[in-house]
């Protein structure tokens, strides 16, 4: 069973053709899906989502991501997204953390969301899934506080080899998304090849960041086998190897069991 670790079936470019792509994602092997929030509204779509479409094994991440953060109270979280989290198929809270590549909310007020969401995870007893661009080194020193009493998934690991070490001295799991099969990506190769085998995960962050061979056009989660066949031969092993164990760590983080029962 393949399983696309972080989604947007959600988004405007997908979300009116969400049974299509998941019929044509079931048909090549992918069984599990984290369908992903980055405000309110979006996070509430990602539950339903993932209720609507429960029998292909979808799951749901609720959270305000760094570009949202200015839309929101930074003194409190909404109570809305709050009631959101107890929901039976919300596996994680995000996806959340620091972006200071576009900057479309101010950094400050990234922080203190962070800040607030991580505490929040940890009360609800949640992993979380870390959105980091840019921002390694401030992402990092607030994270040192919450390592060990939070999962933490480094969704779309940016932090090249520079950081992985911190990053799995933290516990964190990374994944790998279609960035992992482009020409020039040798150092997010030589980070797959890097990462223990139970810190892995892979993903297709659709609609975005579509893999070869279809870089440059709109990523579904059905793409993400073309990042399995990637990393299984830089790791050296067979896909069904690479498939088994990326089952087992993403049914160990994210607590939905192994198998291909979905959420009741």
């Amino acid at each position: 069973m393949l399983i696309d670790s972080h989604c947007h079936p959600n988004s405007e470019a997908l979300r009116q053709d969400a049974r299509g792509l998941m019929d044509r994602a079931r048909d090549a092997g992918v069984g599990r899906f984290l369908i992903v929030g980055c405000d309110l509204d979006d996070s509430r779509e990602a539950v339903d989502m993932a209720h609507q479409f429960t029998g292909y094994g979808t799951w749901a991440a609720v959270g305000i991501h760094p570009h949202e953060a200015a839309r929101y109270d930074a003194a409190s979280l909404p109570q809305a997204l709050r009631d959101l989290a107890g929901d039976g198929c919300v596996a994680a809270l995000g996806e959340i953390g620091l972006d200071y590549y576009y900057d479309h909310s101010p950094r400050e007020t990234q922080r203190k969301f962070f800040e607030m969401q991580l505490a929040w995870a940890a009360e609800e007893n949640k992993p979380v899934v870390l959105h980091i661009r840019d921002a390694m080194p401030d992402a990092l020193a607030i994270l040192r506080d919450f390592a060990g009493k939070v999962p933490l998934l480094f969704h779309c690991y940016s932090g090249g080899l520079e950081f992985l070490d911190e990053v799995l001295d933290m516990g964190g799991l990374c994944a790998l998304g279609g960035a992992v099969t482009w020409k020039n990506s040798h150092e997010l190769r030589e980070v797959a090849v890097r990462l223990p085998a139970d810190r892995l995960l892979l993903e297709t962050d659709c609609p975005y960041m579509a893999p070869v061979p279809f870089r440059g056009k709109t990523n579904e989660p059905a793409y993400v086998r073309y990042v399995y066949e990637t990393v299984a031969k830089v790791r050296g092993v067979s896909e069904d190897e690479l498939a088994a164990q990326i089952e087992r760590n993403a049914a160990a983080f994210f607590g939905w069991g192994e198998g291909e029962l979905p959420h009741v």
